[in-house]
């Protein structure tokens, strides 16, 4: 278990955490989303004491993890997969973390299978694609067999076949009573994974809910609508608490009324429908709706370098 309370963390005048509390418990994949510069990274690094809070405390199993006697048993963590000697091969840069707990070989070899590099086992690592990278951060992260696996953007640089794997992995570890907390930029796949979430934005907390909750309190239904009769089908729906925009002539973009209404006034009215299709609410909606207000970073037009 990961306990957080008051956490803080300045640098000069800017507050990068801001009085964060949350708990991570075991049995559960946690996922922690932010926009970026929202402080997740920081706080994950204050978990793992590489980092020292202004303020607050961190406890993992009950006490401060740099107090742990054998911390990479305590937890598994993957903050930065290059972090590795390049001209060691991906089983000897295994072995020399192992050695410093007292881990065998047989375990080294075990991991390298976990984590589908034991035909690269003996290439240098300064040679491997991201994905192996991420793969060989992954597997340093598991070496230990450790209670709390935190994962900071695991699936960076893996491919369908790799984000699939790591997908049922954290499942699995979570399935067998271990706290799981990890990071992604990528909604669609923390939507596939994670049951519990954690929203930072700018440094405070601004969700700490199940999953489906989230989701459920996201904008409602939308109907996307493509009709050469478009201007006379959004006159038609015209109502209260009926929203329709348009991206494009012929498109329509329909919240507030469900699609079998729709087909029934394009059909009462001879309306030409070409398409009509419901998109259920997704987390990156309600992400996006939540965070719209503490996105420190926006792209754009006017950032565009000129």
């Amino acid at each position: 278990m990961i306990e957080v309370q008051n956490l803080t963390k300045t640098y000069g005048d800017v507050v990068a955490v801001d009085d964060v509390t949350f708990t991570v418990r075991p049995g559960v994949v946690t996922g922690f989303l932010g926009p970026n510069g929202a402080g997740k990274s920081t706080t994950m690094r204050m978990i793992l004491g590489l980092d020292r809070p202004t303020s607050g405390t961190v406890a993992v199993n009950g006490r401060p993890y740099q107090d742990a006697v054998a911390p990479i048993a305590e937890v598994g963590a993957l903050v930065e997969a290059r972090a590795v000697d390049g001209r060691r091969s991906a089983r000897n840069h295994l072995r020399a973390i192992a050695a410093t707990v007292g881990i065998g070989d047989g375990r080294v070899d075990e991991v390298l299978e976990l984590v589908g590099l034991t035909d690269v086992a003996r290439k240098p690592a300064g040679g491997f694609s991201l994905g192996m990278g991420q793969r060989l951060g992954i597997a340093s992260a598991l070496l230990a067999d450790p209670d709390v696996v935190m994962l900071d953007e695991p699936v960076n640089g893996l491919d369908p076949d790799g984000i699939l794997w790591i997908r049922g992995l954290l499942k699995q570890l979570a399935a067998e009573g271990r706290t799981v907390f990890l990071s992604s930029h990528l909604m669609s796949e923390m939507q596939m994974t994670a049951e519990h979430l954690i929203v930072i934005g700018q440094g405070r907390i601004l969700a700490d809910e199940p999953l489906h909750a989230m989701i459920d309190r996201a904008a409602g239904e939308r109907v996307d609508v493509v009709s050469p009769d478009g201007g006379r089908l959004a006159e038609l729906l015209a109502d209260d608490g009926v929203v329709v925009t348009s991206a494009e002539p012929g498109v329509l973009q329909v919240t507030g009324v469900a699609a079998e209404r729709i087909g029934d006034v394009a059909a009462e009215n001879g309306v030409r429908l070409h398409q009509l299709h419901t998109v259920e609410p997704s987390l990156e909606q309600a992400f996006m709706d939540m965070t719209a207000g503490a996105v420190t970073y926006r792209g754009g037009r006017e950032d565009t370098p000129r």
